[in-house]
């Protein structure tokens, strides 16, 4: 049997994440008692907090933007997941330390696995870094802002990805046109982002991504695998629950 779950999210903020929902319907599929909290940690005290929650006897944690890449130095132990993109998103506390994960490689698969190649990434953190990982067979191009799409890859279809935290805010502006017939793939869910609410082109959103890295941490930190139709089902939920948070603002 395992110890209570204490779990949580680690960002600078958190206070828009659907982790705690997504994870307390985990926590109540499989009957298990414990808690999964918003931790916001600013990048100078990160060591700190880690340090402090894992003396707290938490069993693990998650990282967000941004310190996917620094949460990487805190780690006794890396997966292979989380040496191949150089950054973690889910820390394991055991015995032998911290190990770091990353399963955002598995979430990213899972959303992208009917969008055209080339993938073209816009994106320099950890995020990116996991996009860059997983899509290590197919044609990939990490893209900074600034750069454009050539002229000699808009014949035919491809995918552009946006890896940064451009989104986030209703009236950002994303600094790539994406071509006419392409896919736009944002890691971000703001259902309120008023430039890729305007788009024609087809649009695939980072609620899936989000659920599946998080059953994949689930799993590592209690050795339960949330199956398909319970990450549809919160899925289903969480997408419901962003509507509402927008609708009541």
């Amino acid at each position: 049997m395992m110890r209570e779950f204490r779990a949580g999210l680690l960002g600078w903020p958190v206070s828009h994440s659907l982790s705690p929902a997504i994870h307390s319907f985990f926590l109540q599929h499989f009957e298990i008692e414990g808690t999964y909290g918003l931790y916001p940690a600013e990048p100078e005290k990160l060591a700190t907090f880690v340090t402090e929650l894992g003396r707290m006897h938490f069993t693990g944690l998650n990282v967000t933007v941004p310190h996917k890449i620094a949460a990487m130095k805190l780690c006794s132990s890396l997966s292979a997941s989380a040496e191949s993109a150089g950054a973690v998103n889910t820390l394991v506390f055991g015995s032998e330390g911290i190990r770091g994960y990353n399963t955002d490689i598995i979430g990213f698969r899972a959303m992208i696995r009917d969008l055209p190649p080339p993938f073209f990434v816009l994106g320099r953190g950890g995020a990116a870094a996991a996009a860059f990982a997983a899509l290590n067979s197919l044609e990939v191009i990490l893209l900074a802002r600034g750069d454009a799409i050539p002229e000699t890859n808009r014949s035919a279809p491809g995918t552009v990805v946006n890896a940064t935290p451009l989104g986030w805010k209703d009236d950002d502006v994303f600094p790539l046109d994406i071509p006419e017939g392409w896919c736009f793939a944002d890691l971000n869910y703001n259902p309120g982002w008023k430039w890729r609410n305007c788009l024609s082109t087809q649009v695939i959103t980072g609620e899936k991504m989000l659920v599946e890295q998080a059953a994949e941490s689930f799993r590592l930190w209690t050795g339960y695998t949330p199956g398909e139709k319970l990450k549809t089902e919160v899925l289903e939920r969480i997408r419901k629950k962003l509507h509402e948070n927008k609708d009541n603002q």
